[in-house]
C-alpha cells in the first residue's frame, strides 16, 4: 500500500485544477520539508486565488507537536480559522525563550537592527538571524513588528 500510495504521488498532478479552487485555503509548509520542497507549497500558495501561505521552521514533512514550529503553526491556524489563541499558550512560549533569545528580542524591541544586534552581542548577522528565525517560530509570530508587540506584552521594555 507504501508504494502505491508514493507510486501515485509521483503521478497525480493536480496543478491544472488550483486556479479553480474558490475556499479559503491556508498552506503551511517545512521550511526543510526533506519529502516536498517548499517551492512546491509557495507554488500552490500561489495558484490558488487568495491563499494564504505559511513557512515553517522544520524539516518534517508532517510537523511534530515538540518542535519549536508548533507554536507557529497553532498561531496560523487560529487566526485563520478565527479561533483565539490562548494567553497560556503564549506564557508557555515565552517561557521557552533562551537567555540569548530573550536578550535578542530586548535588542530588537530598542529597535536595533541585525546588523546592530550583531555588533552589540559580539555575534554574526547570521547568527543573529538564526536566533530571530528560533525565537519568531516559538512566540508564532512573522514580523519584527508582532515580535516586538509581544516583546511588550510581556514586560521586555527597554
Amino acid at each position: 500500500m507504501a508504494a502505491a500510495l508514493l507510486e501515485s504521488r509521483g503521478v497525480v498532478d493536480v496543478a491544472p485544477l488550483l486556479p479553480q479552487v474558490r475556499v479559503p485555503t491556508l498552506v503551511l509548509h517545512g521550511r526543510g520539508d526533506a519529502v516536498c520542497p517548499i517551492s512546491e507549497g509557495r507554488r500552490i500558495a500561489t495558484e490558488i486565488p487568495d491563499a494564504r501561505f505559511v513557512e515553517l521552521e522544520s524539516r518534517n514533512h508532517i510537523l511534530l507537536e515538540h518542535e519549536p514550529a508548533w507554536g507557529r503553526f497553532q498561531e496560523a491556524v487560529a487566526e485563520f480559522t478565527g479561533v483565539d489563541r490562548p494567553a497560556a499558550t503564549d506564557e508557555a512560549a515565552f517561557a521557552a525563550l533562551t537567555a540569548r533569545e530573550r536578550e535578542i528580542l530586548e535588542l530588537l524591541s530598542e529597535g536595533l537592527s541585525n546588523a546592530q544586534i550583531a555588533q552589540r552581542l559580539s555575534i554574526s548577522d547570521k547568527t543573529v538571524r538564526n536566533h530571530l528565525s528560533h525565537l519568531f517560530d516559538k512566540l508564532g509570530v512573522w514580523t519584527r513588528a508582532q515580535a516586538i508587540v509581544f516583546a511588550h506584552d510581556h514586560g521586555l521594555r527597554s
